[in-house]
């Protein structure tokens, strides 16, 4: 096993992507909360609202 000189110089970018893999995560989580409290409301609308007309793209999805 020999000496590795270029671990200590890569130290920055080890570091730089271990935080855009947690910034990416943490995006992730967010879109996919977004995404579940919309649907939540959108059943809820369905609903609360049986007569109005549900459009043909949420029927087709």
């Amino acid at each position: 096993m020999g000496i590795h000189y270029n671990h200590k110089s890569k130290a920055g970018d080890r570091k730089m992507e271990k935080e855009l893999k947690r910034k990416m995560k943490l995006e992730a989580r967010k879109q996919k909360r977004i995404a579940k409290k919309e649907a939540e409301l959108d059943e809820l609308e369905r609903l609360t609202r049986p007569d109005k007309p549900i459009s043909e793209e949420k029927v087709n999805s």
